[in-house]
């Protein structure tokens, strides 16, 4: 920065120079304020600032200083002024004194508020706020309850620096965020919850207190609970009943002392309460005091017949032997079951089994009833247990004479078949050779069939169509030589038998006629008919002003072949055709015919053969007469003869079938379509022929002959208006030039020219339309359009192509028609000049314009010519061998307006001027010749083995551009170079690298170039194809397309130039350090040849232009000759490798490995057991499936009670409880009942509480939940022998009768010692029965003793629960006492 100030003022200027001292001049502005003395103003100038006087009031400058100023008196920044007699200092502010050398304090006034803190500084000062205030002299007072600090409702006081929370009550803190716990001091007593709230709390006592604080005990005696005097001892929470000296007990000492309850009864015996002792009720089939001996009622032996008795209360017999139930029951236990032997049955096996009650002798067979058996009596003609078996009587072979045998029921039939030498058989046996049709009078080609009954011979004649009667003399065969009908009046005696059966019409015919009826019966309102329509069978029924039309579609019959047809009504009408295209040879159509007054109508007596009379016939959709030949006619099954009809000479019909196969002599010529006619034929002829026989063709003519001028014109006499035809035959090589033209002479001009090869069709030149595809190609053409209503339409290949809309223009009278040409030559050169080529058959609307007189021929007389010019009759070609074409001794054949060279053997080309020379089989062998232009090559593939590499360069002839290259190679290497190119900064390369191929390509002035890296490797040992073209062969640069492997074609990325620079004797390296096979290789469409050769004729080619041999054909080691594959894999040859195709269950390399099949770990809940393409899977507990993955559903048959949900779980479940149960099966209920509370046992019942609530052992006789069900011991009746059972509480008692006593009336009274027959069983039995007694009373003791024990131990087990009424029982090591089993 340079600064420069103007002499004699103060004013100054600086100006910034970049670059010096390495600083810029950003920055260097008036916005840093550089100018210190107030008197300068800066302004900002292009390259720095000037600081300029501010002018006097009376425009004076600033003068420079005086020289009092010059020793700058002034401090701080003060500025000198001169004064009188010296100098002034104008100081800043701040600072004071004559030389502004003295700072004032700003802080003396003390500024600053609320105990601050003042800072003098230069001019000014700056106050430092104690907290709590703010503002620049700390006169604002911050409030720090603006933040709203206190929470919950609390208070905010502000305070100097602070602020202060009053908080509601319930919470503390200093935001009043904290709730007090008014439990933290703990003030409910005897245990109980504190709940604390906002403010206060409550006590939730524990059972058995209550008051605020829960500290009064509550009295639970005051509601006197113990019963029977029992003494009430509080407790917390409960009370104790003490039950001693009051002969009860239990919770409340509610329940007398059950003797019964130590289940004194055997076999599930009733236990009956006494005073100080009970009684036992037993089981029928049960006795003792104890009911503790089972009586065998099988020692009366009372099975018969060997059967075995089971007895009834042997529990081994359950579930094991038929007829006993699969569990034990002691309701069931008395008695026994008779397991019968074979052939028996009954309760004691009595009754002998009838096995012929199901009737088994099939076919009429007798059954006779054995012992465990039946045998059946056969009819003749069957056998078996069941004459079941039909005896096959042709086993024997009965039949003779290669007969064939049919069995039937005890007899057989002979199918005789004709011996090779024609003799016939006979007779039961086909033994009997028939002699009948020796000598027989069968006619007329007849077959005749031999027969032989009642041991005489004889022959039926069977007669061939068109013939009848007994020796097939009488033929059935008339015909219509013309349209007519023959009347038929039915007799009406057979009527009614026509009712029975129905109406029927058969017969054959044949002609070639598509329509004509051939049958009508009936009337005009009701009657049957049968006609061709278009032909095919179409028949209908009218009856009762309904119709049922029939038709058979797709089968055409008017071929002039024979066939025979039926309709039939009766229940339904039906058309029948016999044809060989139905299924069984037999077409039908039916439909259902509601009965009526009659099926066959009065007026079915009429029938009309041929036709039917005018008001009938117009019934028919034909309506024409037939023509053509019938034979073997049957009305409602009986024959009608020509002999029966009136075939006179008026009448329409002939006997007999004369025909003419008029189309087999093919008298339609050119193509033209035969039309048999029965009498006569038509020729339906293709344009352009005519005539009868369409031997008649209309003339060409051919227009510019050998390339002169012609043309025709025509003048219209008559309109034909806008909508019109026209058509004709072309024929041309020309493409361009006038076709026809019509001008009216007002409007414009229609117009057919060609242009390019294509026919169009003008108005004007906006209005244009054009016939698709070109019609120059040397062929005819017929060109047919039509113009109806402004719309141009074409026919093409049979089928109309709309062409677009084009102004309608009228033809009218007096038009002018120019065919070829035009008068004036410019005219015709506006549509390309005059036509050359051949017009024929022109039509307009089916008018024919003759070019030539033509005799016996007169044109209409609206089209008459006016003019004409070197228009020639007939197509004729030009001369075009007249130039002699041909080359190399070619002979030149003339093609209509063209020439085709016949060339010699070893030439070819339009003039064969292309020398074939691979006919003359210049290569060795194994390879293979391929012709090139002006020459050939031998090709054939070739193996390298990564040393030999093979180099080519061009000749000096090549002129084609060089913008392709294709390759076919083989290998497995997984880098080398298949083609390399390289000149200076061209270069080309072909290669694999990392088993993928590489194309990389930089010619021309593409900076980039092209390179191509396949993202599949190519190293597989398979042939593979890459080809490589440029996008624009003509451009210096341009895109490049790829294809590999037939893919579809690959953009690459960037641009090159060709690969002409190979055109410079540039080395193409081939197989360079590459193992494989090389196929074809062509640089621009040439070919790289391998096989050694002499230079080929062609000009262009690559030639070798290294020494040495290559190894021609493509092979490798043999790597499957060694069978290297194991365990029944295959060997597949991948060209110096080999691939193994292994087995299931098998891999590795060689397949050599057994595939571990668990390794995915298949079994989901199980062991994997592997096995060869397989495994096997041990399930866990609760798993199931091939792979363990099917977690067995233990619901099926859960056990869950009251409605709970079963949850499934692996090998067990879980029961979901409702909310008022609980327990593993939610078998108590929720919560849990207590005894004395609110559960009570009933009659008697002790109530017990357990883990799960309260239960009842009830009292012998009394069952339930809670002991609510009193048991009838009478169900079933345990007395025996007629005895009346009396239920009572816990036992029964037998009313028996006079002759029976006994506990069950089970001992019959017999005579008196018979209860005590010996005085020693007299003394035995009191002793027995008090030895009983004491035992007794000691198992009672110690069950006593076990249950209490019982009750004092175990763990809970929901696997081992037994129920005793709804009780929950524990585990223990010891046998669950008696009285806690209950059935």
């Amino acid at each position: 920065m340079t600064c420069t100030r103007t002499p004699g003022l103060l004013d100054y200027e600086c100006v910034c120079t970049p670059g010096s001292a390495g600083a810029g001049c950003d920055g260097v502005d008036c916005r840093s304020s550089p100018c210190t003395d107030p008197r300068l103003e800066c302004v900002d100038s292009p390259t720095g600032y000037s600081c300029r006087c501010q002018p006097g009031p009376g425009g004076e400058g600033c003068p420079a200083e005086s020289s009092e100023c010059s020793s700058r008196p002034c401090l701080n920044n003060g500025t000198c002024v001169a004064a009188a007699g010296g100098y002034r200092c104008l100081c800043r502010p701040g600072f004071s004194g004559a030389t502004c050398g003295h700072d004032i304090d700003e802080c003396a006034s003390g500024p600053c508020r609320n105990g601050a803190i003042c800072r003098d500084s230069a001019g000014e000062y700056s106050c430092f706020c104690v907290p709590g205030f703010q503002g620049s002299h700390c006169e604002i007072d911050i409030d720090e309850c603006a933040s709203r600090p206190c929470r919950n409702q609390g208070t905010c006081l502000n305070h100097m620096d602070r602020y202060e929370c009053r908080c509601a009550p319930g919470y503390a803190g200093v935001n009043c965020d904290t709730e007090i716990d008014e439990c933290a001091s703990d003030p409910c007593q005897n245990g109980a919850l504190c709940n604390d709230h906002v403010g206060f709390y409550t006590c939730t006592c524990a059972p058995g207190y209550q008051g605020a604080q829960c500290e009064v005990d509550i009295n639970e005696c005051e509601s006197q609970p113990c019963q029977s005097n029992g003494t009430c001892h509080d407790l917390i929470n409960s009370y104790h009943c003490d039950c001693s000296d009051t002969g009860f007990e239990g919770t409340h000492c509610e329940l007398d002392i059950l003797e019964c309850a130590s289940d004194p009864c055997h076999n599930s015996a009733t236990c009956l309460e006494g005073i100080k002792g009970y009684s036992c009720v037993c089981w029928p089939g049960y006795t003792g005091q104890e009911c503790e001996e089972d009586m065998d009622e099988c020692v009366t032996e009372p099975c018969h017949n060997g059967g075995l008795c089971l007895e009834r209360s042997n529990p081994a017999h359950y579930g094991t032997q038929p007829h006993f139930p699969s569990n034990f029951s002691y309701s069931q236990a008395a008695g026994f079951l008779c397991q019968c032997q074979p052939g028996f049955t009954g309760d004691t096996c009595f009754t002998n089994i009838d096995e012929c009650e199901s009737q088994p002798c099939q076919n009429g067979g007798l059954c006779q009833d054995l012992v465990n058996g039946f045998l059946c009596q056969c009819p003749a003609g069957y056998s078996g247990v069941e004459c079941a078996v039909n005896i096959n009587e042709c086993e024997e072979g009965p039949c003779k004479n290669g007969a064939v045998c049919e069995d039937g029921i005890a007899d057989y039939s002979c199918h005789c078949a004709p011996a090779q030498d024609g003799i016939m058989w006979g007779g039961k046996n086909c033994s009997v050779q028939l002699t009948g049709c020796q000598t027989h009078d069968c006619q007329n080609e007849a077959l005749c069939i031999p027969t032989y009954q009642a041991e005489s011979h004889g022959h039926l004649c069977q007669c061939q169509p068109g013939f009848s009667d007994a020796t097939c003399s009488t033929p059935t065969t008339f015909s219509f030589a013309s349209r007519g009908h023959l009347l038929i009046e039915l007799p009406e005696n057979s009527a009614s038998g026509r009712d029975a059966g129905g109406a029927s019409v058969s017969l054959r015919f044949r002609t070639t006629l598509p329509s004509a009826v051939l049958f009508y019966r009936g009337r005009e309102a009701e009657y049957l008919f049968l006609e061709l329509l278009d032909g095919i069978l179409h028949a209908e029924l009218k009856r009762e002003d309904v119709g049922y039309p029939l038709l058979l579609k797709g089968l055409r019959v008017d071929d002039g072949q024979w066939h025979k047809v039926e309709v039939v009504v009766h229940s339904t009408v039906q058309l029948k055709l016999w044809h060989g295209s139905c299924e069984a040879g037999v077409c039908l159509q039916s439909s259902p015919v509601p009965p009526g007054t009659a099926v066959v109508p009065q007026a079915f007596l009429n029938l009309y053969i041929g036709g039917a009379e005018h008001p009938m016939a117009n019934n028919t959709r034909s309506q024409q007469g037939f023509v053509g030949c019938l034979e073997d006619l049957q009305v409602d099954a009986e024959a009608v003869l020509p002999a029966d009809l009136p075939l006179g000479e008026s009448s329409p019909a002939r006997p007999g079938c004369d025909r003419t196969e008029w189309c087999l002599s093919r008298p339609c010529f050119h193509g033209g379509l035969c039309v048999d006619l029965w009498a006569t034929f038509r020729c339906d002829c293709a344009r352009p022929y005519g005539g009868p026989a369409c031997s008649y063709e209309r003339p060409a003519a051919t227009f510019g002959l050998e390339n002169s001028t012609s043309f025709a014109s025509f003048t219209l006499s008559d309109s034909f208006g806008a909508d019109f035809n026209l058509s004709f035959f072309l024929r041309s090589r020309k493409p361009d030039g006038l076709l026809l033209q019509v001008c009216n002479g007002t409007g414009p001009c229609l117009t057919l020219y060609l242009r390019d090869g294509q026919l169009s069709i003008e108005m004007s030149p906006t209005d244009t339309v054009t016939f698709p595809g070109n019609v120059v190609d040397g062929r005819r053409h017929l060109i047919a359009l039509s113009f109806q209503g402004g719309s141009v339409g074409a026919l093409q290949s049979d089928s109309f192509v709309e062409l677009g809309q084009l102004p309608a223009q009228a033809l009218g009278a007096g038009s002018e028609v120019f065919i070829g040409g035009h008068p004036n030559p410019g005219s015709a050169e506006l549509w390309g000049g005059y036509f050359k080529g051949c017009l024929q058959d022109i039509q307009l609307n089916n008018h024919q314009i003759q070019f030539f007189q033509v005799e016996n021929d007169s044109l209409p007389e609206e089209l008459n010519r006016t003019q004409t010019g070197n228009i020639v009759n007939g197509c004729i070609s030009d001369d075009t061998c007249k130039s002699e074409p041909c080359q190399n001794g070619g002979r030149c054949i003339v093609t209509w307006n063209d020439f085709h060279c016949s060339c010699p053997a070893n030439f070819t080309g339009k003039f064969c001027e292309e020398k074939v020379w691979c006919e003359s089989d210049p290569c060795p062998e194994a390879t293979t010749c391929i012709d090139v232009v002006a020459g050939y090559v031998c090709l054939a593939n070739a193996t390298f083995n990564s040393y030999a590499a093979v180099e080519f360069t061009t000749s000096t002839s090549v002129t084609r551009t060089l913008s392709s290259l294709h390759m076919d190679f083989r290998t497995r290497d997984e880098d080398a170079v298949l083609l390399q190119a390289v000149e200076e900064v061209d270069s080309l390369q072909v290669a694999i690298k990392n088993s993928s191929l590489l194309v990389d390509i930089r010619t021309g002035n593409g900076i980039e170039g092209v390179s191509f890296l396949s993202p599949q490797p190519v190293t597989d040992g398979a042939w593979h194809s890459v080809s490589v073209s440029m996008e624009e062969p003509a451009a210096l640069s341009s895109r490049w397309l790829l294809r590999l492997d037939g893919a579809v074609n690959v953009t690459l990325q960037g641009s090159a130039g060709s690969l002409d620079f190979l055109k410079n004797n540039v080395s193409v390296v081939l197989a360079e350090n590459f193992t494989g096979c090389l196929g074809r290789v062509q640089i621009g469409g040439i070919f790289l040849p391998f096989p050694p050769h002499q230079p080929y004729p062609q000009a262009e080619q690559f030639q070798r232009a290294s020494p040495g041999r290559v190894q021609l054909g493509c092979s490798g080691a043999d790597v499957c000759a060694s069978s290297p594959c194991l365990n029944a894999a295959t060997c597949e040859d991948l060209f110096n490798a080999f691939r193994c195709g292994c087995s299931a269950g098998w891999a590795g390399q060689r397949c050599e490995a057994n595939i571990d099949d668990c390794q995915p770990s298949p079994c989901v809940h199980g062991a994997c057991v592997d096995a060869v393409a397989d495994f096997q899977c041990e399930c866990f507990r609760g798993f199931i499936g091939k792979r363990c993955d099917i977690n067995v559903d233990d619901c099926v048959r859960h056990q869950c009670l009251n409605g709970a949900t079963c949850i499934d779980g692996v090998y067990g479940y879980s029961c979901k409880c409702p909310p008022q149960y609980s327990g593993p099966r939610c078998e108590w209920p929720f919560p849990p009942q207590q005894c004395g509370k609110n559960f009570t046992c009933l009659n008697g019942g002790r109530c017990i509480t357990e883990s799960w609530g309260a239960n009842c052992s009830c009292r012998p006789g009394f069952t339930g939940r809670n002991c609510q069900i009193n048991i009838n011991e009478c169900d079933p009746n345990p007395c025996q022998n007629g005895g009346t059972c009396q239920d009572s509480e816990n036992r029964y008692e037998c009313v028996c009768s006079a002759s029976y006593t006994g506990e069950r009336c089970d001992i019959n009274k017999g005579t008196p010692g018979a209860l005590f027959p010996s005085p020693l069983i007299e003394v035995a039995v009191p002793v027995a029965c008090g030895s009983v007694l004491l035992l007794s009373i000691g198992l009672i003791f110690m069950v006593l003793t076990a249950r209490k024990r019982r009750q004092s131990e175990g763990t809970y087990s929901p696997s081992q629960q037994e129920v005793a009424g709804a009780r929950l029982e524990m585990d223990s090591v010891l046998k669950v006492p008696p009285e806690e089993r209950l059935i």
